[in-house]
């Protein structure tokens, strides 16, 4: 089988990629090698198992030519950052639901399966079970409520530009893909592991810590910490992904491909952790026992409370089921990210002093 990784040169697409060819595939990858992604283009390249192609999935022909003879597509080019969203709105907006109406069109019109990675951030608050108002989803309905994990069937309700373009990219990949080409919209919470960069400030959170620890810094956690996040290491993200690439090119397969329904899934570890607890694994994982985290009042445009999955859905599938544990994942990180080039903990300095201006600090 031959699977082209959209955005496959960054953290998830090479992991992917890697479990991909140690399933017997060949892989491409289409990547715009974006600056703020990849410090060293040529490195990513290099670490990428197969060819990788410069272009835009906004753009018809680069996305027709890297998705040639290919049985599957794993569509994960997309702007990330939530708080940088709330203020790059237009171009969060072109890349993620515009590139992903090209892809989609390309496999819908060409007959390849297309895994769509969405995100948790279209849940936006999430859901809570409370003994007053029962379950409710993508807000809190009253004090009383306790946050409980989400399924696939929840109210969408994002409250960052990021997550909107996630809700709408999940749109239009249906409406292309509809009685045309099977489709699998995967929904991860934050992942984690070795490979992610840790020079981006918009990254996610352990990079931060780690860029801080590594010059014995004690790391920033925003708020009271008590905020919950549901981590999954990226090689079960990338031996999931690969089970379902595998799935849509055998749906293709199919005698009536147009009769295969469309799966959306969550995707974590299916535990809560909160943010306080993330910078105490880190700490003792860095050797820097001695460091406490300093919490910063400042609100992140977009962020929300609490995260975790519900993985009922994505056990009936029979795909794999995440295994590594937050320590291993953050132990794995920490020794990725010394390995790189140093980083100055001023990039971090100067992205939480844009935070507190967006937040009338």
């Amino acid at each position: 089988m031959r699977v082209c990784l959209t955005g496959g040169a960054g953290f998830i697409g090479r992991a992917t990629a890697a479990a991909l060819v140690q399933r017997g595939h060949d892989v491409l990858a289409l990547d715009t090698l974006s600056p703020q992604v990849h410090v060293d283009p040529e490195t990513s390249k290099a670490q990428f198992p197969g060819p990788v192609l410069l272009g835009d999935v906004r753009d018809p022909d680069s996305v027709a030519e890297a998705m040639a003879r290919c049985q599957a597509v794993v569509h994960l080019a997309a702007e990330t950052g939530v708080a940088q969203s709330m203020y790059e709105s237009d171009r969060y907006l072109s890349v993620n639901v515009g590139g992903t109406e090209v892809v989609a069109e390309h496999a819908a019109s060409s007959g390849c399966g297309l895994v769509l990675l969405s995100s948790r951030a279209v849940y936006g608050q999430g859901a809570y079970r409370c003994v007053k108002h029962g379950r409710v989803s993508g807000r809190r309905c009253c004090s009383l409520a306790d946050p409980e994990a989400s399924r696939e069937d929840d109210r969408l309700a994002p409250v960052s530009v990021y997550g909107e373009s996630k809700v709408k990219a999940e749109e239009v990949a249906v409406a292309r893909c509809a009685n045309k080409s099977p489709l699998i919209v995967i929904r991860p919470q934050n992942v984690v592991g070795a490979g992610q960069a840790p020079h981006n400030p918009y990254t996610g959170v352990l990079a931060a810590f780690a860029v801080r620890l590594a010059a014995a810094l004690p790391p920033y956690v925003y708020g009271s910490g008590s905020q919950t996040r549901d981590f999954v290491d990226v090689a079960d993200v990338a031996g999931a992904l690969a089970w379902m690439a595998e799935r849509v090119a055998n749906d293709v397969d199919t005698d009536r491909p147009e009769s295969v329904p469309t799966l959306v899934v969550n995707l974590g570890s299916g535990r809560r952790t909160s943010l306080r607890e993330l910078a105490e694994v880190a700490i003792v994982a860095a050797g820097r026992e001695g460091l406490e985290p300093i919490h910063v009042e400042v609100t992140r445009p977009g962020d929300i409370d609490h995260a975790c999955a519900d993985l009922a859905t994505l056990a009936g599938t029979g795909a794999p089921m995440p295994t590594v544990g937050l320590s291993d994942s953050v132990r794995e990180f920490l020794g990725y990210a010394s390995s790189q080039s140093p980083v100055d903990p001023s990039r971090w300095d100067a992205a939480l002093k844009e935070l507190q201006q967006l937040d009338g600090g």
